[in-house]
């Protein structure tokens, strides 16, 4: 039976045959596993998509066609289950946040790189809003990488100044962040499950 076609085994879970299901899904879960893990970059939700997508398979089984293909009917399906899994994700604080530390951080991992770049184009549109002296300092501290000092002396103000502008330019990019990722969040993942 490990020899099986695809198609072969489809006609068999057709007819309940659990071993049929069993070498299907050793067959696959692993690609399956690595592809969700590459698209998301979570190993709970590669998991848990594989997992619901074979369950999925046996619950239907009687509706399998063994003319067409269970490979591309699989690997569709986990995507569609991230998709759904983001659309609902994407409005939770928790995951907005992930996405956010992964951004501050720098982390240029293949999985947070197009996030990240929807994020600095959501981040230079907030910094833009700045008043302009509160623009002037976020950028020098945060692009230039001058310190607290070497602002205050540039521009010719007190350091606390310089901290109290600084936090309150964080404060703002921050929420406007948060409240503007979402979109970029789910649009990025669906342009890099449409590519997949």
């Amino acid at each position: 039976m490990l020899e099986a076609t695809d198609e072969a085994l489809c006609g068999m879970i057709r007819q309940g045959d659990a071993a049929a299901f069993n070498v299907l899904y050793d067959r696959y879960r692993h690609q399956l596993y690595g592809y969700v893990l590459r698209l998301c970059g979570s190993q709970d939700v590669a998991l848990d998509a594989v997992q619901e997508v074979f369950l999925q398979v046996w619950l239907r089984s009687a509706s399998l066609d063994p003319g067409r293909s269970i490979k591309s009917y699989l690997f569709r399906s986990v995507r569609n289950y991230l998709l759904d899994y983001l659309k609902k994700a994407v409005h939770q604080q928790a995951f907005r946040q992930h996405f956010m530390r992964a951004f501050e951080e720098g982390g240029a991992s293949s999985e947070h790189v197009l996030y990240s770049k929807q994020l600095e184009t959501i981040k230079n549109n907030a910094v833009s809003r700045l008043p302009a002296q509160r623009q002037r300092i976020y950028t020098m501290s945060k692009v230039e990488g001058l310190s607290n000092r070497e602002i205050a002396e540039s521009l010719g103000i007190s350091i606390n100044t310089v901290r109290d502008q600084l936090v309150k330019a964080s404060r703002f990019v921050r929420m406007y962040l948060l409240r503007h990722a979402d979109i970029a969040v789910l649009l990025t993942a669906v342009h890099v499950a449409q590519q997949g």
